[in-house]
């Protein structure tokens, strides 16, 4: 008897609390307070991360346009370090064969103007050819300008080789523009910070206080 009394004491106020609120009976569960406000804060956050990812990987690769710049650039220092061992020198046959590879190296010349990698290797290669063709035919080798120009013809070819793949050498200028982007949208995500920490605490404060 008394535990039909209570159940049914039970069912009547469950009666009574629905009639009195029958529309939160199925309300959709409320979020914390501030919630909003952390997810903001949050996303603030994640930019700026992603920001300094972006810089970071800028930065690289601007760092290997400039070094593969620097690759392709050097073929032409050699070719101008040659012509000068040659036309200094002193001997006919050496100033002859600075002129007879003056083509060659004209056309490494602007192949390295337009940073293009594989076209500077194959001139510097062809003037290489040249350089030890000439100085065979003039008999130039055994000339001090010879002798040395025949050293820089085999550092022109191992140099040939290794600027063949630097073909980020014309992209110098397009990854600093990206660099420089990427550094404005960092500073802007960084400045976004903290205003939205700072709405986040203060919606704390408001709670605790």
């Amino acid at each position: 008897m008394k535990i039909r009394t209570t159940a049914a004491a039970a069912l009547l106020a469950a009666s009574a609390l629905a009639a009195l609120a029958p529309s939160q009976a199925f309300a959709a569960p409320q979020a914390p307070p501030c919630t909003k406000k952390n997810i903001a804060y949050l996303d603030a956050q994640n930019h700026h991360e992603d920001a300094e990812a972006k810089v970071t990987a800028a930065e690289q690769a601007l760092d290997r346009a400039k070094a593969d710049r620097a690759k392709v650039d050097r073929l032409a220092e050699l070719g101008e370090a040659l012509d000068n061992v040659l036309t200094r020198d002193g001997s006919d046959r050496a100033r002859s064969v600075a002129y007879k590879i003056h083509p060659e190296q004209y056309v490494l010349a602007q192949a390295v103007w337009k940073h293009d990698a594989v076209a500077s290797a194959d001139a510097a290669v062809k003037l290489a050819d040249a350089t030890e063709k000439e100085l065979k035919d003039q008999g130039a080798q055994g000339t001090l300008g010879g002798n040395r120009a025949g050293e820089y013809v085999k550092v022109l070819r191992a140099d040939a080789e290794k600027a063949r793949s630097a073909t980020e050498a014309p992209n110098v200028e397009a990854r600093q523009a990206d660099l420089d982007a990427a550094r404005a949208e960092l500073t802007k995500a960084a400045k976004a910070v903290r205003p939205a920490r700072d709405t986040y605490r203060d919606c704390l404060d408001k709670l605790v206080n």
